[in-house]
């Protein structure tokens, strides 16, 4: 069964221990670290301190919560290795298996296979990182690489046993790409998911926009995903959405009917 989580994106005042209780209240089985309440830059979190990590990762064991991803702001472009490190490391010491990544942008100025050739040489450093920790990196549709066509080409490039792909359900279909063709992309590499719904340009509950979600986590689990689903409300990012106390059960809930 498809473990549920939640990113702290959509929670960006709460503590770990507000956050641990709400996972358990709303029906998650795992939590998805992006930012603890002032601090993005995740090891330097006070819970994730070196010296604390081992007292955190038994506190996630005995409520029963595990960490799905830890979401660094590792860019490919910018080759921020030492970034990737850190929270590849902070992963394995909470017993979390992936750490996400971000493509970054593309040079307009630089040939496209010449672009994506610098990129795949780096997205290796960091897939080469990640075996020495102990972990894999998921690369996320965002970016230069909004689209499963475009991810694709960039882990079949890197061609390493430790780079995969995150379908971030909204950004290839905001880029004009069918849930059936991102699928056809992402399907044999994908290990993470994002759910968000939009409409005209604003984030919604799910069901209120019109991402077509339900098709697209149909064809995820028949085409034989067994990965986590993450909801991924920014509110970090945009404080006029709703409070995670509304969106959180909600997708939560239309997240589970589906998967019925």
């Amino acid at each position: 069964m498809n473990e549920l989580s939640f990113s702290t994106l959509a929670c960006p005042d709460w503590p770990l221990e507000r956050i641990l209780e709400a996972a358990q209240e709303y029906g998650y089985e795992a939590i998805e670290l992006r930012g603890l309440q002032g601090t993005i830059d995740l090891p330097k979190a006070p819970p994730f301190l070196p010296a604390e990590r081992a007292a955190t990762r038994r506190r996630l064991d005995d409520v029963g919560i595990r960490v799905a991803c830890v979401s660094s702001s590792g860019v490919v472009m910018q080759a921020n290795l030492d970034h990737v490190r850190a929270h590849a490391e902070l992963a394995r010491d909470l017993g979390c298996p992936r750490v996400r990544v971000f493509g970054g942008g593309l040079s307009p100025e630089v040939p496209h296979k010449d672009g994506v050739e610098r990129a795949a040489e780096t997205l290796r450093s960091f897939g080469d990182v990640a075996i020495e920790v102990g972990v894999y990196v998921v690369l996320e549709t965002h970016d230069s690489f909004s689209t499963g066509a475009q991810v694709a080409e960039l882990v079949t490039a890197a061609n390493h046993p430790a780079v995969f792909s995150l379908w971030d359900l909204h950004h290839p279909y905001r880029q004009g790409e069918t849930p059936e063709t991102t699928h056809q992309y992402l399907r044999s590499t994908v290990r993470f998911i994002h759910v968000k719904d939009s409409v005209d340009g604003r984030y919604t509950l799910m069901g209120e926009g019109d991402i077509p979600l339900v098709r697209m986590i149909d064809l995820l689990v028949e085409g034989g995903y067994e990965g986590p689903i993450s909801v991924e409300w920014e509110k970090r990012w945009i404080p006029e959405l709703a409070e995670p106390e509304i969106a959180l059960p909600q997708y939560a809930a239309a997240i589970r009917k589906c998967l019925r």
